[in-house]
């Protein structure tokens, strides 16, 4: 199975201790099998990091 994430880069083994307590289904690391979303959740990803200069 192939899953994908909001990232570049590839993740071997998630870190649930350092993800964020206050979201939408508490902690973890969220993944899906469509490649189109893991896309657009980099592209907001990367649009809201560049912001926070």
């Amino acid at each position: 199975m192939i899953l994908y994430h909001g990232s570049y880069l590839e993740i071997a083994e998630p870190d649930l201790l350092h993800s964020r307590p206050n979201v939408d289904f508490g902690r973890g690391f969220y993944v899906t099998p469509l490649y189109e979303q893991g896309v657009r959740r980099y592209e907001r990803k990367s649009d809201f990091t560049s912001k926070k200069v």
